[in-house]
């Protein structure tokens, strides 16, 4: 089955008119997600990973996220609902993050992709401790100190830092002359004209010679 960007042309022709390509926020809003998704199984993991370093059961931080839905009963649940529910919300949140930073991104170098995803990620992380943790429960804050947040987003920021790669990738399945074309050929140089003669001025003759020879001489 070919794949959804590259059939999507195909989709959008008729009889009347050649396939028209999808707008470029469409792209850009696909680029994102594939980065943000990814993002957000990182952080994800690294949450699991960080609670069995601490001894703690893996699901605790993926319950906490869930206390908007569950209340204070989420500190006393095993895995299950609250579990799949707080997993959920923080891989949409992240992935979220990944969306929206893929619209402030544009088209940039590797390098700059990632000192932009740096920035952006080091912004969240500060929002998050003062804003968000303390919102999703008064005692969720101790479990996501920066030990916990601070690898999870520079992880993060690694994997948001390929959204052009993708972003030209998406755009290719759709178009693949843009992998495979040659670049433009340089238009021909004109011939160099040949050097202009300067025209002589004609000789003078002499009274001598304008004179004719009688024959006398």
């Amino acid at each position: 089955m070919p794949p959804l960007a590259a059939s999507l042309p195909i989709m959008l022709a008729t009889e009347d008119r050649p396939p028209v390509q999808p707008p470029p926020w469409f792209w850009r809003l696909l680029a994102g997600i594939d980065a943000g998704a990814l993002a957000a199984i990182a952080v994800l993991a690294w949450f699991a990973v960080h609670a069995r370093l601490l001894r703690e059961p893996w699901w605790a931080k993926f319950n906490l996220a869930a206390a908007p839905l569950f209340g204070e009963r989420v500190f006393y649940m095993g895995p299950g609902r609250a579990t799949v529910a707080g997993a959920a919300l923080l891989f949409i949140l992240y992935t979220l993050l990944g969306v929206l930073f893929a619209f402030l991104a544009g088209n940039r170098s590797p390098l700059r992709a990632f000192l932009l995803a740096a920035l952006w990620m080091t912004c969240w992380h500060f929002f998050a401790h003062s804003h968000f943790w303390p919102r999703l429960d008064p005692y969720a804050l101790p479990y996501f100190l920066w030990p916990a947040t601070a690898p999870a987003h520079a992880a993060a920021a690694v994997l948001l830092a390929r959204f052009p790669s993708r972003l030209h990738r998406l755009r290719a399945l759709a178009a693949p002359e843009l992998l495979s074309a040659p670049p433009p050929a340089a238009p021909p140089e004109p011939d160099p004209l040949p050097p202009a003669e300067v025209p002589r001025a004609p000789a003078k003759e002499s009274p001598d010679s304008a004179r004719p020879w009688s024959a006398d001489c």
